[in-house]
C-alpha cells in the first residue's frame, strides 16, 4: 500500500512538473500580435465651432496619438514600416481614403510601448452634413511582425481595424481613452487564447484521471 502510495505521488509530481513546462511554454513561447491603440485623434476640417482660417477646411491635418504595444512577456518584436490609412466614411454608402502615415520599421522589447504621435496632411475632407453631431473615420493598420525567438523570427502580417466618431470640434465623439483596433472577422489572438486555455484544461485533466 505504501508502495503504491509513493508511486502516485511520484507520478503526480512528474505530472506536476510536466504541466508546469507546458504552461510556460504555451504562455511564454507563443507570440501574441501586438496591441494598437488609438489614443487621440483632431480632425481639423471638420471643427465646425470655429470658422478662422485655422480650423476650417481650409486646413487639411488629422493629428493623431497612437499606441503600439508588444504586450508579449519574454520576446521582443520586430515591425515593417507600420502603414496608418485613414478614411472619411460622410455615410453608410460612401468611404473615402484620405491620408497615409508610414512609421518606419524598428524593434520593440518586450512588454513596451511606442507613441506615434504625427500630423498628417490629407487630400481634402469636406463636411457631408453639417447639422450631423459626428462623422466616421475608419482608421486601419497593416504591417509585419516577427519576435525574437528563433521559431517566431518569420514575420506575419498583422492587420486591423477601427471606426473613431469625430464631432463637430474635430475631436473624438464621445471622448474616450482609447480606441483598440481588431482583425475583421475572427481574431487570430483569440484562436491562440482557445489553445492556450485547451492545452492547460487538458494537462490538468490527466493528472487528476491518473491521481
Amino acid at each position: 500500500m505504501g508502495y503504491r502510495t509513493n508511486c502516485c505521488c511520484i507520478i503526480s509530481s512528474i505530472l506536476t512538473i510536466i504541466t508546469t513546462v507546458i504552461v510556460i511554454c504555451v504562455f511564454y513561447t507563443t507570440p501574441s500580435d501586438p496591441i494598437f491603440t488609438l489614443k487621440d485623434i483632431y480632425v481639423s476640417a471638420l471643427n465646425l465651432s470655429d470658422i478662422s482660417s485655422t480650423t476650417t477646411a481650409a486646413n487639411q491635418t488629422i493629428f493623431f496619438d497612437m499606441k503600439l504595444h508588444n504586450k508579449n512577456k519574454a520576446m521582443g518584436a520586430y515591425y515593417d514600416p507600420v502603414q496608418i490609412t485613414f478614411s472619411y466614411i460622410p455615410n453608410i454608402k460612401l468611404t473615402f481614403p484620405v491620408a497615409e502615415f508610414t512609421v518606419p520599421k524598428f524593434y520593440q522589447g518586450n512588454r513596451r510601448s511606442k507613441h506615434v504621435r504625427e500630423a498628417v496632411t490629407t487630400r481634402g475632407i469636406a463636411p457631408f452634413n453639417r447639422t450631423v453631431k459626428s462623422s466616421v473615420f475608419k482608421v486601419e493598420v497593416l504591417t509585419k511582425v516577427g519576435h525574437t525567438s528563433p521559431a517566431y523570427r518569420k514575420k506575419g502580417t498583422v492587420k486591423v481595424v477601427a471606426n473613431v466618431w469625430v464631432g463637430q470640434t474635430g475631436e473624438q465623439y464621445p471622448k474616450k481613452k482609447g480606441i483598440k483596433l481588431f482583425e475583421s472577422g475572427v481574431s487570430s489572438a483569440f484562436g491562440c487564447l482557445s489553445m492556450k486555455i485547451g492545452l492547460l484544461i487538458l494537462s490538468t485533466a490527466t493528472i487528476l484521471v491518473i491521481i
